[in-house]
């Protein structure tokens, strides 16, 4: 992983000094991720993840930088940004990653809407997720009230909510609920516009669960401090409500989980007889610490606390009733069960690389719960035997059919041959085959680690970016799609859970398949060899004499598909997948030659001479002188 060093040990953007200690469970600073972003020094940190101050190469700029770490279910490789996860965790880390993804990729969808950190950019990395926001100077809300006497008044605050609480509105309208909206969630922009930031899942901002939980206690509403609370758009109600006293009065609300002991809350209008009446009204209703009895949407707030004569015939708050709460200690409650995680897919921001998860995940609860039964009940026309009699005898009837069928088709069976009980046979046997072999691949299937997005990636980026946790088996095959030396299979999904100790494989793009057969005019055979090797073509060389052609100088060529020529030449085009082959007809034309070796033939005659004239005239001269005589 590359790291940037900082000229003079000191970084220009955010102040970290190399020398500085850093906790290993951060990653460095210096560390570049996404082959853009430069990390820097860490702001935050819950139960979800960590917040890093980090540097926009591409455009020159600070960003934050979100990484999605939860201390409970995994921890960081020793000097690396790499996350290794629990094995007997995986199922909740995938799950809530995924649950993590979906929340910022609905908040990214409403970018220019809402009063909220622009999400600019998501990118699977380091086997975890990672969110960038945009920068923007701004101050804490808990901050600016300090520089303002501590509290405002219902003038100028009724000024500053109204984009916030449409934000909220849209929020909600996109299935997105806070669950920690308070003065150090909420930021005060240069231009007096309140901005919404801290968005985490619901997990780590509900006590009793699997993360660490980061409640604001004056703030967060009573159904969060149980896992078994059921929460909604009232959860946000009660948080704005509270904001909104806190910043009219000066007071801090009591912890909800202390009013549900003993409920000593006090009207705003008390506290500071400038609130209006009615707004004083409204902030009581939307603080009830019973949700069913709470205001239940921002919408219907805005309309209550806008509108000074719709609360003008209520009582003012004198003795609040806290729904009964007040009457029963919060305590003993039920421990927490993990519920089944459904598997997920994994996702950088655009829908290619992060597709959409179906993560379960919603904060809206349909209200109809919350209303009460109808207690009118429809008279009883029938006993229960009379209303089963007539599907008892159609149930008879159709089981009847059915062992009719089951006998003739049994029947028609053990009429079989031989043949067909092997073929039985062998089918089960393949049958119990394919499930072993699902078995074994279910069984490797599950690992230490995410698999991030690899297609497209080149891959030799790809081994030096995951050497330190992702082994490959490359295959080069040919793709119409991507480009040569890019990844264009993997062999787990974005999101399936892998044994990072195991060779991972995939395929390594040579190029497209369709390619056109150069021209040889004019090239020499060695010339004309490369040209064929950077298209990937298949070929084979032959010489021939040739007077006309120089040595080595490429005559013709002759095609082939499967071994049988073609008439396809120079100029056409050939899909390398169907087996195309190119013969290579060369010039080869050898000189005669001038200087003959010593010559063998002289040397035999000289020799062969003297045989053939000595032996041979004696015995022709003898046979002469005998055969006178005998006549």
């Amino acid at each position: 992983m590359e790291r940037t060093e900082f000229s003079g040990g000191v970084c220009p953007n955010c102040g970290y000094y190399d020398n500085a200690p850093s906790d290993p469970s951060f990653i460095i600073p210096g560390t570049k991720l996404n082959n853009r972003y430069i990390v820097g020094v860490t702001l935050s940190v819950n139960g979800e993840g960590i917040t890093y101050l980090a540097y926009d190469q591409s455009i020159g700029c600070k960003v934050y930088l979100r990484e999605y770490m939860p201390p409970n279910l995994c921890n960081r490789v020793s000097g690396s940004p790499v996350i290794s996860v629990i094995p007997a965790r995986l199922a909740q880390y995938k799950a809530l990653m995924a649950e993590f993804t979906e929340l910022h990729k609905s908040l990214a969808r409403l970018r220019g809407q809402v009063h909220v950190n622009t999400v600019v950019d998501l990118f699977a990395e380091n086997n975890t997720t990672y969110v960038v926001d945009e920068y923007i100077q701004s101050v804490r809300f808990v901050d600016y009230l300090k520089d303002n006497a501590g509290e405002l008044t219902w003038g100028q605050l009724s000024h500053m909510l109204p984009p916030l609480l449409t934000t909220l509105s849209l929020l909600h309208n996109s299935g997105v609920v806070h669950r920690a909206i308070s003065p150090d969630t909420i930021y005060v922009t240069d231009k007096g516009e309140l901005l919404l930031t801290a968005f985490s899942i619901a997990a780590v901002r509900t006590a009793n669960t699997e993360l660490e939980c980061e409640i604001y206690n004056g703030y967060a509403a009573p159904e969060q401090y149980s896992a078994n609370g059921q929460q909604g758009t009232w959860t946000d109600v009660y948080a704005v409500c509270a904001v909104i006293y806190r910043v009219l009065t000066g007071s801090m609300p009591p912890s909800a989980i202390s009013r549900m002991e003993n409920d000593n809350l006090v009207a705003p209008a008390v506290l500071n007889p400038n609130i209006p009446r009615h707004v004083s009204n409204v902030i009581m209703q939307g603080l009830n610490l019973n949700g069913t009895e709470r205001t239940k949407t921002v919408t219907e707030l805005v309309t209550r606390l806008f509108d000074e004569h719709a609360e003008e015939e209520d009582a003012i708050y004198g003795g609040f009733d806290n729904g009964g709460y007040g009457q029963q200690p919060y305590a003993n409650q039920q421990p927490y069960a993990d519920e089944p995680y459904s598997e997920y897919p994994e996702q950088p921001y655009d829908d290619q690389n992060y597709p959409n998860y179906d993560t379960g995940y919603s904060d809206d609860y349909a209200y109809d719960d919350y209303q009460e039964e109808d207690n009118y009940r429809q008279p009883q026309k029938a006993g229960a035997v009379d209303r089963l009699r007539v599907p008892i005898i159609v149930g008879i009837v159709l089981l009847l059919i059915l062992l009719i069928v089951v006998f003739v088709v049994a029947g028609d069976l053990f009429k079989g041959d031989s043949s067909e009980s092997s073929k039985t046979t062998t089918a089960i046997s393949e049958t119990t085959a394919v499930s072993e072999t699902q078995e074994v691949t279910t069984t490797a299937a599950v690992g230490d680690s995410v698999m991030p997005q690899l297609l497209g990636k080149n891959f030799e980026n790809a081994k030096t970016q995951y050497a330190s946790w992702i082994t490959f088996d490359a295959e080069e095959v040919f793709s119409d799609q991507y480009a040569a030396g890019q990844i264009c299979w993997q062999e787990y999904e974005v999101g399936d859970t892998f044994d990072s100790s195991k060779k991972v494989k995939v395929q390594v793009s040579k190029g497209s398949a369709t390619v056109e057969i150069p021209s040889y005019s004019g090239s020499g055979h060695n010339s004309y060899g490369e040209k064929l090797d950077e298209l990937n073509i298949p070929y084979t060389e032959s010489a021939e004499s040739s007077s006309g052609y120089s040595n080595g100088s490429v005559i013709r060529i002759v095609v082939t598909k499967n071994g049988q020529e073609t008439d396809l030449g120079a100029g056409d085009s050939i899909n390398l997948n169907d087996k195309y082959q190119v013969i290579v007809y060369y010039a080869y034309n050898p000189e005669p030659e001038t200087t003959a070796p010593p010559e063998t033939e002289p040397v035999e005659e000289t020799t062969a001479a003297p045989a053939e004239t000595v032996p041979e005239q004696p015995p022709a001269t003898e046979p002469a002188q005998t055969a006178a005589p005998a006549q």
